[in-house]
């Protein structure tokens, strides 16, 4: 990690960050959203000095916006449940650096746990797996009835599971213990000892599933609508977890939790080249009053992180079957940059566009 960062940063010394004009902040990134309807900032959205590069023409990868072979269309996408719990799960961490998608959803307690969406890659090892959530069935209905791997559930989840894949809705593996698609590691702690093979589970279920569907819009070369931004160096999210995303010029989004550049067990760093900050409402959970639900459907906050630069306004999901649509504060679409992204559901008030000088540096200096 500490090569991979430092070779990339081109011998950072200092704490400071740079913002899109090229000046040195002392005080890294940054306006704070205040929670209320709108986030504040003082500077008003200016143009991109440097002209977007030259998308070439041919087949793109569904969730990511890359090139890949036109073959990649016809196949599913596989999700898979992933711990961010403690030090356990990081200590287990596997794979995950892979997915083309991460949505970051609450728990019980202001923890998190990922939907990791793989398509484009997928990995021979991932985890540590864990189990669905009420939040993951809305995930599911917009991804063109995907492969949901996951650890086990609740009753009451397990229902709706049953429902949306009796629907066609989504193709459920469920860790069974018969080793098939899911194995113990004796490495790790329980719960955070369970993996899975997604190169074996894409095989044998692709058949079962259906082909994945775009959820996110992606840039292309007529479809550049991102005209104007403020600085989006960072952004800074507070749970159970202190997490921050920090940009770096050759990594993209570098994921910082609790003060340490999140790793895989590895030394893989967490990054995106797109950070979606999507503000929900997250309600009691009928069935487990300790558990909440984030609502996915409908408008809210949002702010894009793209390449240093950031875009605030509005996410729109009419249904839980359509994709997600972003608009800046004067309603024009804003479209992602290829490559991986991270999606966050937050609430409201708990995340500000700042960070520490340290992480700043951290990030940076390649310390990990």
């Amino acid at each position: 990690m500490a090569l991979a960062l430092a070779a990339a940063s081109c011998g950072a010394e200092d704490d400071g960050a740079v913002d899109e004009q090229g000046q040195r902040n002392d005080a890294p990134g940054l306006e704070q959203s205040d929670g209320e309807d709108r986030p504040s900032n003082a500077d008003e959205p200016t143009e991109s000095a440097e002209p977007p590069s030259r998308i070439e023409p041919g087949p793109k990868a569904t969730l990511t916006g890359l090139a890949a072979d036109a073959s990649l269309a016809s196949t599913p996408a596989v999700v898979v449940k992933i711990s961010n719990n403690d030090d356990r799960s990081v200590a287990a961490l596997i794979g995950i650096d892979r997915a083309d998608i991460v949505i970051e959803e609450r728990i019980e307690d202001r923890a998190t746990r990922f939907a990791a969406i793989f398509h484009s890659d997928l990995p021979a090892l991932v985890g540590p797996v864990r189990s669905a959530r009420t939040t993951d069935v809305d995930l599911m209905r917009n991804l063109g009835s995907p492969i949901l791997v996951f650890s086990g559930a609740n009753i009451s989840v397990l229902s709706e599971i049953r429902d949306l894949s009796r629907d066609g809705g989504v193709v459920p593996v469920v860790n069974d213990d018969s080793e098939t698609y899911h194995y113990r590691d004796g490495d790790y702690s329980a719960p955070d000892n369970l993996f899975t093979d997604v190169v074996l589970v894409g095989a044998d279920f692709a058949e079962a599933a259906g082909a994945a569907m775009p959820i996110l819009a992606f840039r292309t070369n007529e479809s550049d609508t991102r005209s104007a931004s403020i600085d989006g160096t960072g952004v800074t999210i507070e749970g159970r977890d202190v997490v921050s995303f920090v940009h770096h010029g050759v990594l993209g989004y570098v994921r910082v939790q609790d003060g340490a550049v999140h790793l895989t067990r590895d030394g893989v760093p967490l990054t995106a080249t797109n950070v979606v900050v999507m503000e929900v409402d997250y309600v009691t959970n009928a069935d487990d009053a300790q558990s909440v639900d984030a609502v996915t459907t409908g408008t809210g906050l949002v702010n894009v992180l793209i390449d240093g630069r950031r875009w605030e306004g509005t996410w729109v999901r009419e249904s839980a079957e359509e994709s997600y649509s972003f608009f800046d504060r004067n309603g024009v679409e804003v479209v992602l940059e290829p490559g991986t992204t991270w999606l966050t559901l937050v609430p409201k008030g708990a995340y500000r566009f700042e960070v520490e000088a340290e992480i700043v540096g951290l990030v940076a200096g390649g310390a990990g």
